[in-house]
């Protein structure tokens, strides 16, 4: 299969990973034989890695993606992976260089300020957490994705109060 360039066979591609993980690998992989300097199949293949719960060779390729191509969405998706893999200081150092490349997207999308404010509540710093929950937008709302605290602004706070009380008596 060649690489997608049509909406169709993204999605195409997309339904593979989603419905047979294995053969999305095999794909990309024949990507990478080919051309091993594709940071987009290493990109690709790093969800593949995460849906099937292996986030250390998830991160072993976004270390690769940051390597050949280290734009802001390299740096966010590799502190994702280390934010999964409880590598906080390591995950805010990635969020607050991708907020760095693009600091008016990073404040309109939230998300960045959400795994930041996480990460800080689980490393114990509760001013800093509240300070990134501040930062979020008016609009903001989220589930509670990638476990972290889910809904809006007022009801993330308290529960990064939690998270960073429970941090810092875990550190005793």
């Amino acid at each position: 299969m060649k690489q997608p360039t049509t909406p169709d066979e993204v999605k195409a591609l997309h339904d593979i990973r989603r419905t047979d993980p294995q053969r999305y690998l095999k794909i990309v992989d024949g990507w990478l034989n080919e051309n091993p300097n594709n940071h987009l199949a290493y990109y690709g293949r790093h969800f593949a890695w995460m849906d099937l719960g292996e986030p250390h060779r998830a991160l072993e390729d976004m270390n690769k993606v940051v390597e050949l191509n280290p734009d802001a969405d390299a740096f966010f998706l590799r502190g994702e992976v280390l934010r999964h893999l409880g590598e906080y200081e390591k995950a805010l150092d990635d969020f607050d260089r991708s907020e760095r490349m693009m600091p008016d997207e990073w404040q309109d999308l939230g998300f960045g300020l959400l795994f930041q404010a996480d990460c800080d509540a689980r490393l114990g710093d509760e001013d800093k957490a509240l300070s990134c929950c501040e930062r979020l937008p008016d609009d903001f709302w989220t589930p509670g994705i990638f476990e972290a605290p889910g809904g809006d602004k007022t009801a993330v706070a308290p529960q990064l109060r939690l998270i960073a009380a429970e941090a810092r008596r875990r550190r005793g």
